[in-house]
Order: structure tokens, then sequence, then C-alpha cells
């Protein structure tokens, strides 16, 4: 029986929290809905995704990021547990940017859905991806490739269309722990003037210097479409559909937290003429910008991998891990083509800040959020027959949150005159904190409460 193996990574080795694979939990959703037996690899177990009902098994592997060597040795041992076939799909960029590295190597015990490493290195860098798509006569925002800090200096006072944005030329490097305290969670950073771009750059260098910088589009979150396809190792199209974002958060250069399928044959066209002339295969998503200047959609980027709003296309009508699936274990399906539209998928969590931030704005009223949010959707989350995910999820933001609030009342109450105390940990508790226990003094009292704060 063919089984699928999901490949995701750890970010930060040291955390001791769980997250939450929004794009492993789409894959592994719309594979064991249709039966497949769905393996998930990974570093840990510290992913509120593994719940899922739909994730038949876990493998702890070893990271990447450790050693890739120990990680392909692991897949090529793997192989004697789970006899027939077998597809290997990433689940992030870097394992995206891995698989392609040794696809050669794994396609004798894998079905591999990842482009070679020849279109990877065309794709993961943007300076190469920019290229490689103007020479194909395909529009691309006004955009500069410093080498340095005194590149950025004097390429500020030229710049003529502010305001500019700077972004990281390989996306998934700022989302690795030891950037985060840099990017902030944020695909990017605006600068209003010359002045913004050199500080910003000076302070994001500190940790990459590998950047671009790129006019800011005008318009609203509305004229962002995104293409998410897959296509067959010719690079034949088995199925696609377009999204329109509505939402994000942060609202500058943050991540999709509401979106729509919609219809545009120009993103189609573009998207199929771009993927087509790269030679690439597997599951992507293509995301424009349409300029409202002019009324040309430009190229923001190619993601060669499934992205965060995957969950969106099986909604729709185009089941595309499904399709992969097919192509890679039997004979290829018939091409899916068409699909709904007016389906929305949510990222309700992270939505309602958005909406809160939109809101305090004056541009979004709570009525007009709950009406964006009917109709036909999907959640990245939450699944009626799948709910672990999102019911492990609750209740570790309650628990943090419930934390915050503690430890904000503690620092709030006034200081008592009392006796010297001491502090012992509390036993009774388990937590990585650790929890400790003010001691009774001479003067008497009711003992306090207090965490130990890293």
């Amino acid at each position: 029986m063919p089984t699928a193996f999901i490949l995701t990574h750890e970010s930060n080795p040291q955390r001791q929290t769980k997250s939450m694979s929004v794009i492993a939990l789409a894959l592994a959703r719309s594979l064991g809905r249709r039966g497949v037996a769905v393996v998930r690899l990974h570093p840990s177990r510290l992913d509120h995704s593994l719940s899922s009902r739909y994730c038949r098994r876990l493998e702890i592997c070893p990271d990447f990021y450790a050693s890739e060597q120990e990680l392909l040795d692991f897949l090529q041992a793997l192989v004697a547990r789970y006899p027939g076939p077998r597809v290997l799909i990433p689940g992030s960029d870097d394992c995206a940017l891995f698989l392609s590295r040794y696809r050669d190597v794994l396609s004798t015990d894998y079905e591999v859905v990842a482009p070679s490493w020849s279109v990877m290195e065309d794709i993961i860098d943007k300076q190469h991806q920019y290229e490689r798509a103007q020479a194909m006569g395909i529009p691309i925002p006004e955009t500069y490739f410093p080498k340095d800090g005194t590149e950025v200096r004097a390429l500020a006072g030229r710049l003529l269309h502010y305001p500019y944005v700077i972004k990281p030329l390989v996306a998934h490097a700022w989302r690795k722990a030891s950037m985060q305290g840099v990017s902030g969670g944020k695909k990017g950073y605006a600068a209003g003037s010359p002045l913004d771009l050199i500080r910003h750059y000076e302070r994001i260098a500190a940790g990459d210097k590998q950047v671009m910088i790129q006019e800011v589009i005008g318009g609203e979150d509305e004229r962002l479409f995104t293409f998410l396809g897959y296509l067959d190792a010719q690079s034949q199209p088995l199925g696609y559909c377009v999204r329109r974002k509505m939402r994000q958060f942060p609202l500058d250069f943050g991540y999709c937290t509401l979106t729509e399928s919609c219809s545009d044959p120009v993103v189609v066209e573009q998207s199929l003429g771009l993927l087509q002339g790269l030679g690439f295969q597997g599951i992507v998503g293509v995301e424009w910008k349409l300029d409202p200047r002019t009324g040309i959609y430009k190229l923001i980027e190619i993601n060669a991998r499934a992205v965060n709003t995957s969950a969106l296309a099986p909604a729709a009508g185009v089941d595309l891990p499904w399709l992969a699936f097919l192509d890679k274990t039997g004979p290829p399906p018939s091409p899916v083509t068409t699909w709904q539209e007016g389906v929305k998928w949510s990222y309700l969590e992270l939505d309602i800040w958005a909406a809160r931030e939109l809101h305090r704005q004056g541009r979004l009223s709570w009525r007009e959020w709950r009406h964006s949010l009917a109709g036909k959707r999907v959640d990245a989350v939450f699944a009626w027959d799948d709910p672990w995910p999102f019911i492990h999820s609750f209740f570790a933001a309650l628990g943090q949150r419930l934390k915050a609030i503690r430890l904000r009342r503690s620092k709030a109450q006034p200081k008592a005159e009392t006796a010297p105390t001491t502090l012992a940990p509390n036993r009774n508790k388990m937590g990585e904190e650790g929890d400790w226990s003010v001691q009774k003094g001479p003067l008497r009292g009711h003992p306090q409460r207090m965490r130990q704060m890293d």
C-alpha cells in the first residue's frame, strides 16, 4: 500500500513549547481523507499538527540543520519499514530545498514531490528567480540587490518612488529562530525615506546581509493573487486554482489570514508560462500583485512547495496533494482546471488580530469582519472531522495567556515590608520555567506564588 511521508523541520531546536505547521496539517488532511497512510517526519513531538487523526505515525527524524547526511541516512534506512510505493512531500521551504538537493539520491526509494536541484537554484534565491522571470518577459517590480551597506547608502539617495521594502533573498532565512529578533515575524520592512531604508538595513544586516530592496506596489491586500497548482514531471499542469488575499497579519508584509478562491485568466496564463519556462514540477504557489498604476500583474515570488493556504484548493474542488499522490503512484489523473469561486480560507486565530488592528485604524468594523467570514470556508487549523490540533493549540494558547495575566498581576502588587524570604522549587508542578514558592518569614502573611523568569 502506498505511503505518503511529509517532511517538516524544527526552526528553533531550543524551543520547548509547541508550534503549528498549517502546511503539513493541510497535506495530511487532504491525503488522509482519501484513505492514504500519512507518516509525519519531524525532529520532535513539539507540533500541534501531529495530533491530527490523519497522521498515522510519527517518525522522529534528524534535523537537517544539524546534519543533512544524518537525515539522508535516516530516510534511506526508513525504507525497510515501509514497503510499497513511498511518496515524499516537503512541508516548508527548507524541506523543499533539502529534497531537491538530494532528489537524485532519494528517487531510488521515494517518489519525491519537489523540483530538480537546477530548477530549485533558480527559485530559492530571489535574484536568480527575478532574472529568469525577466528573461521570459514576466513583469517584476522595481527591484535592487545591494551587496553591502555602502551600496545601500548610495542607492537610498537615488530611489525616486518611496516607499520601498527590504526583504530577504532567501525567504525562509528569516523564519529561523536566530532571525526572529530581527524579522519580527514579518516578510519585509517598509522604508518611507532614505534614512528609514539605511536604518532598517543596518539593523537587518546584523543577522542577514543577503537582502533585496523593492518598490511597494500600491493598492490593498485584495490586489494580491496566488496561483496554487501541481505540475507533473513534464511541467504539465494536473490541477490549479487562483486565490485572492483579503487580510494578512502583521498588516504590513505579514502572512495571509483570510483569502478566497477567484477566477483570473491572467494569473493562470502568466503562472503557467513562468513555471513551464523554468521546467518546474511539484506543488507550487506563485504570488502576484496587480499594480493599480499600470494594470500589470507583477511577480512577487514563487514558493516551490505547498503554501500556508493550501487547504483552500481542496475545498474549492482542486485537491492538489491528492493529484500529486496519484501522479506519483499510478496512471496520471485527469487535469482539474476548474474550481468553485468564493470559497474562503481563514487562519482565525491570527485573523482576529488582523481585524483588531484594522478596527483600531477605522478601516474595518466588527460587523464587516463577521460578514467577511460568511459563506463556504475552511480554517487553517479547526476541522469538525479532525478537532484535536485546534483543541491542543487552543488550550496551549489559553495557558500562555493566563500565565501572562498572572505575571502582570504579580508585578503590579505593592511590595509589603516583610522579613527576607527564601525561594524553593515547587516539586508538585511540572514545567520548563520551574515553579517557585515564597516561603513565609517571621512576619505572618499569605505566601505569594512567583515564576522564575529567564
